[in-house]
């Protein structure tokens, strides 16, 4: 099973795909240089312009100028300046939506800020020698007392030299956002190479940094295929895609193949649709069409979906067939749609 995890330069970011035999299995991209909106996790230090009650928060005035809305509960004044962390941007009419609940993450370790402390995942090896890593942990906290350290459950992979390693590089890179928002009033890095190194067992893919590799390889209309409205799935059968302001529509169709019962199409479409929404990251309420079909196979999309996202880092609800024959699920967004990242391409 050849597996790859292919990173490329993209504007101020990356871009990243993973591959599985050929397929792309997940997808991470960075905003253009002339985007006008934040790659998720970008540091800001924004101006608070005025309370919006009704919709809890405030909105506010970003470094590029524009304008964001802060959900929060805190109390601030109007002119003030708050460090804000930002999150998926995914509409284009609406400004883009920031956090004041500020957070580092790395594959071994995860900073809150603005607290003091430590944790250990509860999700850790009970195998795990805790006792070792605490005295560490406090020193590091007398040293820093605005910053919260969650220990990830991974960190029981790791032996103890590696793991103080790691927890080194993760408060010098605290260090660099700070220092970075006191100069620039911003802290950028792009997103997607550290997300995508996150959440991917690197040891378990060939992993290929090279200048130009996207374009050398196709990768780029891989892409752009992903992008469409309509996308073939099996000689000639094919799905719907549809963004609509209330919903994501997933529409399952036949087409010209006759040589493929309803009942088998859909169990080809449900693997290909979810695999669809995890490259794409489609969050909000997400409805699938799918050809009528027996109880039996109902349910064994039903299992298939709800094994499928199981293990999804986004949270997510599967709410299931509906009466009129549609299933419904219901995901977190993590990703920006591919016509924002792609558009200047």
């Amino acid at each position: 099973m050849k597996r790859e995890l292919i990173i490329e330069k993209f504007g101020p970011g990356h871009a990243v795909i993973v591959l599985d035999r050929e397929k792309i299995v997940d997808l991470f991209i960075d905003p253009p240089p002339n985007a006008n909106f934040y790659s998720p996790n970008t540091f800001i230090e924004a101006k608070i312009q005025r309370r919006i009650s009704k919709r809890g928060g405030y909105f506010v005035q970003l470094p590029n100028g524009s304008n964001g809305f802060l959900k929060s509960n805190s109390v601030y004044n109007e002119g003030e300046a708050v460090v804000l962390l930002s999150k998926v941007f995914f509409d284009e009419d609406k400004p883009q939506n920031f956090t004041d609940k500020l957070k580092i993450k790395s594959k071994y370790y995860i900073l809150n800020l603005g607290e003091s402390g430590f944790s250990f995942s509860r999700k850790i090896s009970k195998n795990f020698n805790r006792n070792i890593l605490i005295p560490v942990l406090q020193e590091k906290i007398r040293n820093h007392k605005s910053i919260f350290i969650i220990c990830r459950s991974r960190i029981a992979d790791i032996n103890f030299e590696e793991s103080i390693e790691e927890l080194e590089k993760i408060l010098s890179h605290y260090n660099s956002v700070m220092n970075s928002i006191l100069k620039k009033k911003i802290y950028c890095d792009g997103q997607a190479k550290r997300s995508a190194l996150d959440r991917y067992v690197v040891e378990k893919y060939s992993v290929i940094e090279e200048h130009g590799i996207f374009e050398r390889l196709g990768l780029w209309d891989k892409i752009s295929e992903l992008s469409k409205r309509k996308i073939y799935i099996s000689k000639g059968s094919y799905l719907i895609l549809e963004q609509t302001s209330a919903f994501f529509a997933i529409d399952v169709n036949s087409g010209k193949n006759l040589n493929i019962g309803a009942e088998e199409l859909n169990l080809v479409a449900c693997s290909e649709i979810c695999r669809i929404i995890k490259v794409l990251g489609i969050g909000g309420k997400i409805i699938i069409d799918f050809l009528p079909c027996s109880r039996s196979k109902k349910k064994l999309i039903y299992e298939f979906i709800v094994r499928f996202f199981l293990d999804d880092i986004p949270k997510n609800k599967i709410w299931g067939w509906t009466n009129g024959g549609s299933f419904e699920l219901e995901r977190e967004r993590d990703k920006s749609p591919l016509k924002l990242l792609l558009w200047d391409n």
